[in-house]
Formats: structure tokens, sequence, C-alpha cells
């Protein structure tokens, strides 16, 4: 059976056995120390079972928004000039199912990053500008704090504000459905000929629907992001003033007398 203490790979006899044997005065502190590992997590850890927590809840309707959109965009691209009546429309709605595909794959990476799939010890330097998993639910749990002292915030807000594209998976779902009836209503209107016979006001329909699911995962994606680059700006604001706090005399008095400003000095005696 695996366990934690048989991976780190122990193979020494010292020859002074005392340089390995605990005090009972330290055995009793570990025997009385509260457990900080479940037993899952025992397992895990020693079975290398760790990772595979997480998932994207809105990772399959994305991708069928990406598959559905993907054929409208074929079908419309395929010299509209000669297989359209309305061509000119169907240009346009060519070019705004690309406009789609284009953004679909960044929302996927972000809805990955926040959902916890894309680790963040892999982010690098984005994990400054863009939010992760872990970051941005670390950064809000303590903005929870801030905010209520500040505001009398008593709601997740600080939270769920960088990772809000999570939650709108049912609209999501509702948006592919209208874009694979759209892409039925094209079907459709292919004739044996090959040419589409859909109408100008249909297209044009089919173009506002795609442009209704792009916005949506536009406008919460950059929230996200925004809200994440805000809270980060926040919480080093807080660590700018809070260094104030708690002084002590000697560097209250270097503030009052020496190195701080009318600014400072002013604050300090509020």
């Amino acid at each position: 059976m695996a366990t934690i203490y048989s991976r780190l790979g122990f193979n020494f006899t010292p020859s002074n056995s005392s340089i390995i044997t605990l005090s009972s005065e330290a055995e009793a502190h570990l025997n009385s120390m509260p457990r900080f590992m479940k037993d899952w997590q025992i397992a895990d850890i020693a079975n290398t079972n760790v990772g595979g927590y997480f998932k994207n809840p809105v990772a399959n309707a994305s991708a069928s928004l990406v598959v559905n959109t993907s054929i409208i965009f074929a079908i419309a691209s395929n010299d509209p000039a000669n297989t359209w009546i309305n061509s000119a429309e169907a240009l346009i709605l060519s070019n705004t199912a690309n406009n789609f595909l284009i953004e679909l794959p960044k929302f996927q990476s972000h809805t990955a990053n926040i959902s916890g799939v894309n680790n963040v010890n892999n982010a690098g330097e984005a994990v400054n500008d863009f939010p992760y998993y872990e970051t941005a639910t670390g950064i809000g749990k303590f903005l929870i704090y801030i905010t209520h002292e500040s505001d009398g915030i008593l709601n997740s807000s600080p939270i769920i504000g960088s990772i809000t594209s999570l939650f709108i998976n049912d609209e999501l779902q509702a948006n592919s459905i209208i874009i694979k009836n759209d892409l039925n209503t094209i079907n459709t209107a292919i004739a044996g000929n090959g040419v589409c016979t859909l109408s100008s006001a249909s297209i044009n329909l089919i173009i506002s629907h795609i442009e209704t699911a792009n916005t949506l995962i536009g406008t919460r994606k950059n929230h996200d992001i925004n809200f994440y680059r805000n809270s980060r700006l926040v919480l080093a604001d807080y660590s700018e003033v809070n260094k104030f706090s708690n002084m002590g005399e000697t560097n209250t008095r270097l503030a009052k007398e020496l190195v701080g400003t009318d600014k400072l000095i002013t604050r300090l005696n509020s």
C-alpha cells in the first residue's frame, strides 16, 4: 500500500541514531496537532493521484457554439455571389460568424482559467492581468473583509466578480440552440442546385442571433478581467495604507516629525 512517506524514498541509517529520534516533547507536540489533511487527501498524495479536481461548467455549451457557428461560416463563405440569392447579406453573415469564432476560443481559455482547469502555476506573468481560479477567489476572499468594513457589503460578489462567466451556462445553451436552429434554417433553404434561397430578413435575423451570443461572452469575459484588475489595484492600495496601521511609537514619530507629508500627518492625527 502506497504511503506519503514511502514516496520520499528515505534509505539511510545514521551511525548516531539520536539524530533521527525525536524527543518525547516533540512527539507529544505532533500528536497534539489537529489534522490538516483528510483521508482522501492523504490517499491522493500517497498514490500520486493529485489533480483532475476541476471542470469547466460552460465547456460543452461553448463547444457546441463553435461547432454550429463553424458550419454556418463555411456555408456562408461558399462563394455567396453564386450560391446565395442575397449575397450581400451572406457576406455579412460570414464575417459575423468569423468574428464570433475568433472570440469563442478566447472565452473558452478564459473559462478554463477561472474554473481551475488551467493551472495557475503555468500562468506566468499573465497571472497579474488575467484571473485564475486560485488568484481570483483568493483575492476575493480578502476583499470581502475590506468591502464589508468600508461599504457594509454582506455578499460574495468580491469573490465571484472575477468568475461570472462560469454562471451563464443556461444562456450559452439557449444561444447554442438558437444558432443550431438557424443552421437548420439555412440547410432547409438550400435548393437542389446548391443555391441558398434564404431571404434577406432571415439572414439578418441569424446575424443578430450570432451577434447576441458574441456580445454575451464578450461582456462576461471583459467584466471578469476588469473586476480582477480592479481587485488587484484595490488590494495594492490597501497594502499602501495598511503600513500606517499599528506603526509603533518610533515609526509614528518619524512619520509625524521627519518623513511624513502634511497629507500623512493630517491622516495620522485624525
